[in-house]
């Protein structure tokens, strides 16, 4: 890639659901600033007529218009590794689509389904396309036949799958190697998803503690 290009991290993060992500967002504001990404933490109130979830569409589409890249992480998130780039591991992964997902799994031990995405770590190309997707993906809640997902797990995942996934077939990727930018034991991207707060707090400790700390703010 001969030009290095702009990048944007976005998270959102809403109410006291999420104790762990306090953390999360200084690990993931110390990556970004190392690597000169932007990171905005997006805190808007959810919509009423549909959960909280949903929030994560409208954040990202807020956010797309001022990057090239735009890497959205849930809340539970972060960067376990702090020396990889976005731009080198992920971004090549993508190719000429327009959105990257991960497939669903929570470790090899539970693959749940390794066929659909799981929407908790979202890679967007800022272009006319991808911006239609995501708008797609915001207004699928009002159709009919998936109103029960507004309240319903899994939400806005499973309205991902119903509708973008197959409208838009040629311009999704769903990245089968899971465990690069999602999962428990990522390797990138660390997705401490379906877990006790406890559980994640200790995943946390050893992060911090094998890194003597938050890794300091450094560029270079």
């Amino acid at each position: 890639m001969s030009k290095t290009p702009n990048i944007k991290v976005v998270q959102y993060h809403w109410g006291d659901h999420n104790h762990s992500y306090l953390i999360n967002s200084q690990i993931n504001a110390t990556y970004c600033y190392r690597h000169e990404y932007d990171y905005v933490v997006k805190t808007f109130v959810p919509r009423s007529d549909r959960a909280w979830r949903w929030s994560k569409i409208p954040a990202m589409r807020e956010e797309l218009h001022d990057c090239d890249f735009l890497l959205y992480l849930d809340a539970d998130a972060f960067f376990y590794s702090q020396e990889l780039r976005i731009e080198e591991e992920l971004i090549p992964h993508l190719g000429n689509k327009q959105i990257m997902m991960s497939a669903n799994c929570v470790a090899e031990r539970d693959r749940q389904q390794s066929n659909q995405p799981n929407t908790g770590v979202i890679l967007v190309r800022n272009s006319e396309k991808a911006v239609e997707i995501l708008r797609v993906w915001d207004e699928a809640s009002e159709r009919p036949e998936l109103a029960i997902l507004r309240f319903e797990l899994p939400h806005e995942q499973e309205a991902c799958f119903r509708t973008i996934w197959q409208e838009y077939a040629k311009d999704v990727k769903l990245l089968k190697d899971y465990y690069l930018m999602n999962g428990i034991n990522g390797i990138f991207v660390r997705h401490l998803m379906e877990m006790a707060e406890e559980h994640r707090f200790q995943i946390q400790k050893k992060f911090l503690l094998d890194r003597k700390g938050i890794p300091s703010r450094v560029t270079d």
